[in-house]
């Protein structure tokens, strides 16, 4: 019988982090743990493209409120400047403190806030109630 229609179901196979597959291309020997974007990935790739994805979202919408404070300006809204100013701090201290933790991601200096397992911190941060 071929291979093919063997059904190797019993096996349990550990996948491998897959990072490679992502536009960064590089290779990671870790286990995939997490399920991300149809790829498995070890926790601290998984966390650092969430991290590149925030990034690049606090980009865009500081890009946005760049735009309309030039709009307000231009049209002489005094009303909707003063709020823009507000939600360009919002947006520029969302993006201070994603960059800052990328920048610790590509130092190794996450691990510092850790045990010292080489884990990257949760992805979602943990509430106590």
């Amino acid at each position: 019988m071929p291979d093919r229609y063997i059904q190797h179901g019993g096996l349990r196979r550990e996948s491998r982090c897959e990072f490679e597959r992502t536009l960064k291309g590089e290779y990671c020997p870790e286990d995939g743990e997490i399920r991300l974007d149809g790829l498995t990935l070890c926790n601290l790739h998984a966390y650092r493209l969430r991290l590149e994805e925030r990034v690049t979202y606090w980009r865009a919408m500081f890009a946005h409120v760049e735009l309309w404070f030039g709009e307000a300006r231009r049209r002489g809204r005094a009303d909707v400047l003063r709020l823009l100013e507000i939600e360009r701090a919002r947006v520029l201290t969302g993006l201070g403190r994603a960059s800052e933790e990328m920048d610790e991601i590509q130092d190794g200096r996450h691990e510092e806030d850790r045990s010292g397992d080489g884990r990257a911190p949760p992805l979602w941060p943990r509430y106590s109630s």
